[in-house]
């Protein structure tokens, strides 16, 4: 399924900044998503793009995991501490804009009671979650050290693994721009069951042997 044509616009702009700016542009292009202004590319692709700059011998793998890292925790800490002083206003006037309802921010109030700052690493590798767990973290009045150190965690998977994604497609990963709705669905479905299966796994009731 094509995206709207204005959406289509701003990928073909998208696609322009990265290859004029391919170490400052995903850096960015984090920076914004993060922050909670939505875009037609996923974050994983920018990150898979500076993969293939790391193919390509233009910056070392090192360097860049901690200028994405760095980037990912400014644009979280930004959304975090808007939601902190501003969460209702948020919910309510661009909700719909970041993949965000009430639903999903009583769902993971419920978690977090039960499995505390483990739902904000878990949760941000759930497809529609990434942007409304920092949002949660903000109106819940999470500890802002609980909410980095979490974070921190959780985006060193998340951008290990995509990393590593760009450098093993090489020159394949300029492709996922306009292919990517395809090509994520598979990598998202086995780990998302992963992920939901350990989420509920503890409230589906046991069979008694009476």
């Amino acid at each position: 399924m094509r995206l709207s044509p204005i959406f289509d616009v701003v990928e073909d702009w998208l696609v322009t900044f990265l290859h004029l700016y391919p170490l400052i542009g995903p850096v960015f292009l984090l920076i914004i998503e993060e922050a909670g202004i939505p875009l037609p590319i996923p974050g994983d692709i920018y990150i898979s793009y500076v993969g293939y700059q790391i193919s390509q011998g233009t910056i070392p793998f090192l360097s860049a995991f901690l200028l994405l890292t760095t980037a990912v925790l400014i644009g979280s800490s930004i959304l975090y501490y808007l939601s902190f002083h501003y969460g209702k206003a948020i919910v309510l006037r661009f909700g719909k804009y970041i993949h965000l309802n009430e639903r999903k921010l009583y769902f993971l109030e419920a978690k977090f009671r039960q499995y505390g700052p483990f739902v904000i690493i878990i949760g941000r590798h759930i497809p529609g979650f990434r942007i409304p767990v920092t949002v949660f973290a903000g109106i819940s009045k999470v500890k802002y050290r609980t909410f980095f150190l979490s974070e921190l965690v959780s985006i060193i998977l998340w951008i290990g693994l995509f990393l590593e994604i760009g450098v093993k497609l090489g020159k394949k990963t300029l492709s996922l721009f306009h292919n990517h709705n395809s090509f994520f669905l598979l990598l998202i479905i086995p780990i998302t069951l992963t992920i939901v299966t350990f989420l509920f796994g503890k409230f589906i009731p046991e069979k008694s042997d009476d």
